[in-house]
Protein backbone atom coordinates (compact mmCIF):
# COMPACT_ATOMS: atom_id res chain seq x y z
CA UNK A 1 0.00 0.00 0.00
CA UNK A 2 1.37 3.39 -1.04
CA UNK A 3 2.53 5.85 2.06
CA UNK A 4 3.75 9.08 2.23
CA UNK A 5 6.94 10.37 3.84
CA UNK A 6 6.36 10.26 7.68
CA UNK A 7 4.56 7.43 7.30
CA UNK A 8 1.48 8.64 6.40
CA UNK A 9 -1.09 6.43 4.23
CA UNK A 10 -1.32 7.57 1.11
CA UNK A 11 -4.54 9.93 0.72
CA UNK A 12 -6.42 7.62 -2.41
CA UNK A 13 -5.79 4.55 -0.12
CA UNK A 14 -7.00 5.69 2.84
CA UNK A 15 -9.85 6.90 1.66
CA UNK A 16 -10.39 3.65 0.16
CA UNK A 17 -10.39 1.96 2.87
CA UNK A 18 -12.78 4.26 4.74
CA UNK A 19 -15.23 4.06 1.71
CA UNK A 20 -14.79 0.02 2.64
CA UNK A 21 -14.94 0.86 6.44
CA UNK A 22 -18.65 2.84 6.30
CA UNK A 23 -19.80 0.03 3.77
CA UNK A 24 -19.22 -2.99 6.29
CA UNK A 25 -21.45 -0.96 8.92
CA UNK A 26 -20.90 0.22 12.81
CA UNK A 27 -19.70 -3.12 14.01
CA UNK A 28 -16.52 -2.78 11.06
CA UNK A 29 -16.40 0.99 12.72
CA UNK A 30 -15.77 -0.16 15.99
CA UNK A 31 -13.18 -2.76 15.02
CA UNK A 32 -11.05 0.31 13.51
CA UNK A 33 -7.30 -0.51 15.11
CA UNK A 34 -6.67 3.49 14.87
CA UNK A 35 -8.95 6.07 15.52
CA UNK A 36 -9.03 9.14 13.25
CA UNK A 37 -7.15 12.03 15.05
CA UNK A 38 -9.75 15.41 15.89
CA UNK A 39 -9.56 17.65 12.51
CA UNK A 40 -8.48 20.44 15.09
CA UNK A 41 -5.54 18.93 16.01
CA UNK A 42 -4.23 18.24 12.44
CA UNK A 43 -5.32 21.52 10.80
CA UNK A 44 -2.63 24.33 10.76
CA UNK A 45 -6.25 26.67 11.13
CA UNK A 46 -8.93 26.75 12.92
CA UNK A 47 -11.81 24.12 11.64
CA UNK A 48 -15.75 25.10 12.62
CA UNK A 49 -18.95 23.57 12.66
CA UNK A 50 -22.45 25.46 13.20
CA UNK A 51 -24.22 25.21 16.20
CA UNK A 52 -27.89 25.78 17.60
CA UNK A 53 -28.37 26.50 21.25
CA UNK A 54 -30.70 23.66 21.43
CA UNK A 55 -27.33 21.27 19.82
CA UNK A 56 -25.68 22.07 22.93
CA UNK A 57 -28.31 19.88 25.12
CA UNK A 58 -27.37 16.60 22.86
CA UNK A 59 -24.54 15.39 25.27
CA UNK A 60 -22.82 13.29 22.12
CA UNK A 61 -23.11 16.21 19.94
CA UNK A 62 -21.62 18.67 22.70
CA UNK A 63 -19.01 16.20 23.06
CA UNK A 64 -18.20 15.62 19.46
CA UNK A 65 -17.83 19.58 18.63
CA UNK A 66 -15.51 19.30 21.46
CA UNK A 67 -13.26 16.90 20.10
CA UNK A 68 -13.49 18.38 16.59
CA UNK A 69 -13.34 21.60 16.16
CA UNK A 70 -11.99 24.84 17.45
CA UNK A 71 -14.57 27.43 16.27
CA UNK A 72 -18.21 27.28 16.21
CA UNK A 73 -20.55 29.94 13.73
CA UNK A 74 -24.27 30.47 15.30
CA UNK A 75 -26.49 28.56 12.66
CA UNK A 76 -29.39 31.38 12.61
CA UNK A 77 -29.21 32.46 15.73
CA UNK A 78 -26.83 35.51 15.76
CA UNK A 79 -29.02 36.66 12.89
CA UNK A 80 -32.12 39.39 12.68
CA UNK A 81 -34.91 36.52 12.34
CA UNK A 82 -33.63 35.98 16.32
CA UNK A 83 -32.47 38.96 17.98
CA UNK A 84 -34.77 41.28 16.95
CA UNK A 85 -38.09 41.24 18.29
CA UNK A 86 -41.52 42.64 16.73
CA UNK A 87 -41.30 45.80 19.19
CA UNK A 88 -37.48 46.27 18.81
CA UNK A 89 -35.73 44.91 21.84
CA UNK A 90 -33.47 42.22 21.07
CA UNK A 91 -32.96 39.01 22.31
CA UNK A 92 -29.77 37.46 22.78
CA UNK A 93 -30.12 34.19 25.10
CA UNK A 94 -29.62 31.27 22.56
CA UNK A 95 -26.36 33.17 20.77
CA UNK A 96 -25.13 34.16 24.43
CA UNK A 97 -25.23 30.10 25.34
CA UNK A 98 -23.00 29.57 21.92
CA UNK A 99 -20.98 32.45 22.85
CA UNK A 100 -20.01 30.18 26.36
CA UNK A 101 -19.75 26.91 25.18
CA UNK A 102 -16.93 28.17 22.72
CA UNK A 103 -15.47 30.19 25.31
CA UNK A 104 -15.60 27.49 27.82
CA UNK A 105 -13.97 25.38 25.28
CA UNK A 106 -11.36 27.53 23.72
CA UNK A 107 -13.18 27.88 20.62
CA UNK A 108 -13.10 30.94 18.44
CA UNK A 109 -16.72 32.42 17.67
CA UNK A 110 -17.59 33.46 14.28
CA UNK A 111 -20.34 35.94 14.11
CA UNK A 112 -23.49 35.09 11.81
CA UNK A 113 -24.67 37.74 10.45
CA UNK A 114 -25.15 40.97 10.85
CA UNK A 115 -27.11 42.08 7.40
CA UNK A 116 -28.43 39.43 5.25
CA UNK A 117 -31.08 40.49 2.24
CA UNK A 118 -33.53 38.05 3.35
CA UNK A 119 -34.60 39.25 6.40
CA UNK A 120 -36.33 42.59 7.01
CA UNK A 121 -37.53 42.26 10.64
CA UNK A 122 -41.01 43.85 11.44
CA UNK A 123 -39.42 46.66 13.57
CA UNK A 124 -37.72 47.97 11.65
CA UNK A 125 -40.23 47.94 8.13
CA UNK A 126 -42.39 50.13 10.51
CA UNK A 127 -39.83 52.06 12.06
CA UNK A 128 -41.48 55.38 12.91
CA UNK A 129 -38.57 57.85 11.66
CA UNK A 130 -39.93 60.58 13.84
CA UNK A 131 -38.33 58.77 16.82
CA UNK A 132 -35.68 57.65 14.90
CA UNK A 133 -33.80 57.69 11.47
CA UNK A 134 -33.76 54.35 9.67
CA UNK A 135 -29.80 55.46 9.05
CA UNK A 136 -29.51 55.52 13.17
CA UNK A 137 -31.70 52.54 14.19
CA UNK A 138 -29.49 50.58 11.31
CA UNK A 139 -25.85 51.79 13.07
CA UNK A 140 -27.62 50.87 16.64
CA UNK A 141 -28.47 47.45 15.33
CA UNK A 142 -25.36 46.62 14.25
CA UNK A 143 -23.27 48.61 17.28
CA UNK A 144 -25.30 46.43 20.06
CA UNK A 145 -24.96 43.18 19.22
CA UNK A 146 -21.65 43.24 17.49
CA UNK A 147 -20.40 45.32 20.62
CA UNK A 148 -21.89 42.96 22.96
CA UNK A 149 -18.99 39.89 21.52
CA UNK A 150 -16.35 42.54 20.96
CA UNK A 151 -13.32 40.31 22.31
CA UNK A 152 -15.01 37.41 22.12
CA UNK A 153 -15.60 37.23 17.93
CA UNK A 154 -12.63 36.23 15.95
CA UNK A 155 -14.78 38.11 13.20
CA UNK A 156 -18.07 38.17 11.95
CA UNK A 157 -19.70 37.53 8.12
CA UNK A 158 -20.85 41.21 8.02
CA UNK A 159 -22.63 41.07 5.12
CA UNK A 160 -24.51 37.89 3.39
CA UNK A 161 -25.54 36.96 0.12
CA UNK A 162 -25.31 40.32 -1.20
CA UNK A 163 -24.79 39.50 -5.22
CA UNK A 164 -27.76 38.21 -7.13
CA UNK A 165 -27.93 34.84 -8.05
CA UNK A 166 -27.17 35.63 -12.01
CA UNK A 167 -24.25 38.05 -11.24
CA UNK A 168 -26.53 40.82 -12.47
CA UNK A 169 -25.57 43.16 -9.73
CA UNK A 170 -26.81 43.01 -5.99
CA UNK A 171 -29.50 41.87 -4.21
CA UNK A 172 -32.72 43.81 -3.42
CA UNK A 173 -33.51 44.41 0.26
CA UNK A 174 -34.84 46.45 2.52
CA UNK A 175 -31.49 47.93 3.48
CA UNK A 176 -31.00 48.85 -0.03
CA UNK A 177 -33.97 50.51 -0.35
CA UNK A 178 -33.50 52.62 2.53
CA UNK A 179 -29.47 53.41 2.61
CA UNK A 180 -28.45 52.60 -1.21
CA UNK A 181 -27.51 49.72 -3.46
CA UNK A 182 -23.68 49.80 -2.49
CA UNK A 183 -23.63 52.43 1.04
CA UNK A 184 -25.50 49.99 2.86
CA UNK A 185 -23.16 47.65 2.58
CA UNK A 186 -20.33 50.08 3.23
CA UNK A 187 -21.76 51.77 6.04
CA UNK A 188 -22.10 47.68 7.60
CA UNK A 189 -18.54 47.40 7.59
CA UNK A 190 -17.36 51.05 8.86
CA UNK A 191 -19.93 50.26 11.88
CA UNK A 192 -18.93 47.24 12.54
CA UNK A 193 -15.62 48.20 12.56
CA UNK A 194 -16.54 51.13 14.85
CA UNK A 195 -18.15 48.55 17.41
CA UNK A 196 -14.85 46.02 17.32
CA UNK A 197 -11.92 47.22 16.05
CA UNK A 198 -10.14 44.05 16.44
CA UNK A 199 -12.69 41.10 14.81
CA UNK A 200 -12.01 40.16 11.34
CA UNK A 201 -14.91 41.63 8.85
CA UNK A 202 -15.82 39.26 6.13
CA UNK A 203 -18.15 39.01 3.06
CA UNK A 204 -20.03 36.01 2.58
CA UNK A 205 -21.63 34.58 -0.07
CA UNK A 206 -22.54 31.49 -1.71
CA UNK A 207 -22.69 29.40 -5.26
CA UNK A 208 -19.67 30.81 -6.21
CA UNK A 209 -18.09 27.95 -7.62
CA UNK A 210 -21.08 27.28 -9.75
CA UNK A 211 -21.42 30.09 -11.55
CA UNK A 212 -18.29 32.52 -12.93
CA UNK A 213 -20.62 35.33 -13.32
CA UNK A 214 -21.74 35.62 -9.44
CA UNK A 215 -18.36 35.36 -8.33
CA UNK A 216 -17.05 37.99 -10.95
CA UNK A 217 -19.67 40.33 -9.43
CA UNK A 218 -18.95 39.29 -5.59
CA UNK A 219 -14.80 39.80 -5.88
CA UNK A 220 -16.19 43.29 -7.80
CA UNK A 221 -17.84 44.16 -4.83
CA UNK A 222 -15.30 43.38 -2.50
CA UNK A 223 -12.76 45.58 -4.70
CA UNK A 224 -15.36 48.57 -4.81
CA UNK A 225 -15.65 47.63 -0.81
CA UNK A 226 -11.81 48.13 -0.77
CA UNK A 227 -11.21 51.10 -2.94
CA UNK A 228 -14.13 53.40 -0.66
CA UNK A 229 -12.32 52.13 2.45
CA UNK A 230 -14.75 50.06 4.00
CA UNK A 231 -12.58 47.90 6.62
CA UNK A 232 -13.38 44.48 4.87
CA UNK A 233 -10.64 41.96 5.66
CA UNK A 234 -11.50 38.21 4.86
CA UNK A 235 -14.22 36.91 1.85
CA UNK A 236 -16.16 34.19 2.70
CA UNK A 237 -17.53 31.22 0.56
CA UNK A 238 -20.20 29.20 1.61
CA UNK A 239 -20.07 25.92 -0.66
CA UNK A 240 -23.19 24.38 0.06
CA UNK A 241 -22.57 22.09 -2.83
CA UNK A 242 -23.70 18.59 -4.33
CA UNK A 243 -21.58 15.36 -4.73
CA UNK A 244 -21.69 16.10 -8.36
CA UNK A 245 -20.47 19.61 -8.53
CA UNK A 246 -17.66 19.01 -11.80
CA UNK A 247 -14.48 18.38 -10.24
CA UNK A 248 -11.81 21.67 -10.51
CA UNK A 249 -14.75 23.88 -10.14
CA UNK A 250 -13.55 24.94 -6.38
CA UNK A 251 -10.35 24.44 -6.83
CA UNK A 252 -10.92 27.16 -9.59
CA UNK A 253 -13.18 29.38 -7.28
CA UNK A 254 -10.93 29.60 -4.52
CA UNK A 255 -7.50 30.23 -6.79
CA UNK A 256 -9.82 33.63 -8.05
CA UNK A 257 -10.76 34.50 -4.60
CA UNK A 258 -7.57 34.46 -3.76
CA UNK A 259 -6.08 36.50 -6.12
CA UNK A 260 -7.27 39.79 -3.98
CA UNK A 261 -4.73 38.65 -0.87
CA UNK A 262 -7.37 38.58 1.58
CA UNK A 263 -8.01 35.93 3.75
CA UNK A 264 -10.54 33.44 2.89
CA UNK A 265 -13.33 31.18 4.58
CA UNK A 266 -14.52 28.42 3.69
CA UNK A 267 -17.90 29.16 5.79
CA UNK A 268 -20.53 26.77 5.68
CA UNK A 269 -19.49 23.41 3.77
CA UNK A 270 -21.81 20.55 3.20
CA UNK A 271 -21.88 18.22 0.28
CA UNK A 272 -25.40 16.77 -0.72
CA UNK A 273 -25.73 13.62 -2.06
CA UNK A 274 -29.63 13.77 -2.90
CA UNK A 275 -29.08 17.59 -4.71
CA UNK A 276 -27.13 16.01 -7.26
CA UNK A 277 -28.28 16.97 -10.57
CA UNK A 278 -26.80 13.56 -12.16
CA UNK A 279 -29.95 10.95 -10.87
CA UNK A 280 -28.01 8.51 -12.63
CA UNK A 281 -25.21 7.79 -10.32
CA UNK A 282 -25.52 5.20 -8.18
CA UNK A 283 -25.57 5.78 -3.83
CA UNK A 284 -22.39 4.66 -3.82
CA UNK A 285 -21.11 6.58 -6.36
CA UNK A 286 -22.59 10.03 -4.95
CA UNK A 287 -20.86 8.39 -1.76
CA UNK A 288 -17.24 8.14 -3.58
CA UNK A 289 -17.96 11.47 -5.55
CA UNK A 290 -18.79 13.45 -1.70
CA UNK A 291 -15.55 12.42 -0.53
CA UNK A 292 -13.83 13.43 -3.27
CA UNK A 293 -15.28 16.90 -3.60
CA UNK A 294 -14.73 17.47 0.54
CA UNK A 295 -10.80 16.37 -0.12
CA UNK A 296 -10.28 19.16 -3.26
CA UNK A 297 -11.97 21.70 -0.68
CA UNK A 298 -9.40 20.86 1.91
CA UNK A 299 -6.79 20.81 -0.53
CA UNK A 300 -7.40 24.10 -2.17
CA UNK A 301 -7.76 25.41 1.30
CA UNK A 302 -4.58 24.10 2.19
CA UNK A 303 -2.92 25.09 -1.29
CA UNK A 304 -3.28 29.15 -0.15
CA UNK A 305 -0.74 30.88 1.68
CA UNK A 306 -0.66 30.52 5.06
CA UNK A 307 -1.93 34.09 5.59
CA UNK A 308 -5.02 33.29 3.60
CA UNK A 309 -6.53 30.23 5.43
CA UNK A 310 -8.63 32.03 8.04
CA UNK A 311 -10.89 28.51 8.61
CA UNK A 312 -12.76 25.98 7.78
CA UNK A 313 -16.04 25.42 8.33
CA UNK A 314 -18.25 22.35 7.95
CA UNK A 315 -22.23 23.11 8.08
CA UNK A 316 -23.02 20.41 10.24
CA UNK A 317 -20.75 17.33 12.01
CA UNK A 318 -23.38 14.68 12.14
CA UNK A 319 -25.99 13.66 9.34
CA UNK A 320 -28.79 14.15 11.56
CA UNK A 321 -28.17 17.77 12.71
CA UNK A 322 -27.92 18.94 9.07
CA UNK A 323 -30.41 21.43 7.36
CA UNK A 324 -30.28 19.05 4.46
CA UNK A 325 -31.11 15.97 6.20
CA UNK A 326 -34.19 17.78 7.46
CA UNK A 327 -35.14 19.09 4.12
CA UNK A 328 -34.61 15.61 2.79
CA UNK A 329 -34.44 12.42 5.32
CA UNK A 330 -32.65 10.66 2.36
CA UNK A 331 -29.64 12.83 2.25
CA UNK A 332 -26.21 12.47 4.19
CA UNK A 333 -24.31 15.34 3.82
CA UNK A 334 -22.06 15.67 6.75
CA UNK A 335 -18.75 14.23 7.95
CA UNK A 336 -19.87 12.13 10.99
CA UNK A 337 -22.89 10.17 10.60
CA UNK A 338 -25.93 9.81 13.19
CA UNK A 339 -23.66 8.51 15.56
CA UNK A 340 -20.75 10.65 15.66
CA UNK A 341 -18.33 8.06 13.48
CA UNK A 342 -16.17 9.68 10.41
CA UNK A 343 -17.28 8.83 7.20
CA UNK A 344 -14.51 9.22 4.39
CA UNK A 345 -15.42 12.90 4.28
CA UNK A 346 -13.57 13.19 7.30
CA UNK A 347 -10.62 10.98 6.36
CA UNK A 348 -10.28 13.02 3.67
CA UNK A 349 -10.22 16.54 5.42
CA UNK A 350 -8.02 14.62 7.83
CA UNK A 351 -5.94 13.45 5.38
CA UNK A 352 -5.74 17.03 3.32
CA UNK A 353 -5.01 19.09 6.74
CA UNK A 354 -1.89 16.72 8.31
CA UNK A 355 -0.04 17.70 5.26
Amino acid sequence: MARRAGGGLHRRAVLTGALALSACGPQAAKSQPAPLPPLKTLAPFRVGACVQALHLDDPALAALLAREVSQLTPEWQMKMEYIVQPDGSFRFDAPDRIAAFARAHGMGLLGHTLVWYAQAPEAFARLDENRIGFTDAYRNYILAVAGRYRGQVVGWDVVNEAVAEDGDGWRDSLWAQRLGAFDHIALAYRTAREADPDAALLLNDYNLEYFPRKRATYLNLAERLLASGAPLTGLGTQMHVAADVPPGEITRMIRELASLGLPIHISELDVSLTRAENKLLSRAELQRRQAAVYAEAAEAFMALPERQRFAFTVWGLRDRDSWLTAENAADAPAIFDNAGRPKAGAVALAEAFRR
